[in-house]
């Protein structure tokens, strides 16, 4: 994974089945920029600043979207590599071991761990995976401090502090 220099894109670099992702951060970056007004809430501001955090609440939902997808294309790039260790290199191990070993279904799951290909599919889904819990934790935190203009405004409204 790579991010440009401004933090603006992040790449997520063709692994098997899975094309390069491009997943923009603009929204995200702005709304962070911004996270500091929503304590010092002003009414003026509270449309633009809530049209801020759902934006970057949108564009972590796109990009949880992409990359929840890459994450079901690189599970289907370890079944697909897990079936050539199977079919192509097994065969060759179990000729050269006694029958008493290779029938095991840990001999073969061990056989498949140690390969490297697998390895770095299992590795490309495990930071896919995390990816995805980047993008979801992003969505919430935009939904909590939506919630708390919310309820800042309804302070705001309730006790009349329109000027400050």
């Amino acid at each position: 994974m790579t991010e440009n220099n401004n933090g603006t894109v992040m790449t997520v670099p063709s692994f098997g089945h899975c094309q390069e992702l491009k997943l923009h951060m603009d929204g995200w970056n702005n709304a962070i920029s911004r996270m500091h007004e929503a304590q010092n809430l002003v009414p003026a501001n509270y449309s633009n600043l809530e049209l801020v955090f759902q934006e970057a609440w949108r564009e972590a939902k796109k990009n949880a979207i992409l990359v929840g997808d890459a994450v079901k294309k690189a599970r289907r790039n370890v079944e697909e590599v897990k079936s050539d260790i199977i079919f192509d290199e097994l065969p060759k191990l179990i000729e050269e071991l006694p029958k008493s070993i290779t029938g095991n279904a840990h001999f073969r799951n061990a056989v498949i761990a140690r390969n490297e290909k697998y390895q770095k599919a299992q590795e490309h889904i495990e930071k896919l995976e995390a990816m995805l819990d980047h993008f979801e934790s992003h969505m919430k935190t935009m939904e909590n401090t939506s919630r708390f203009l919310k309820k800042q405004m309804d302070y705001t409204i309730r006790n009349g502090n329109y000027g400050q």
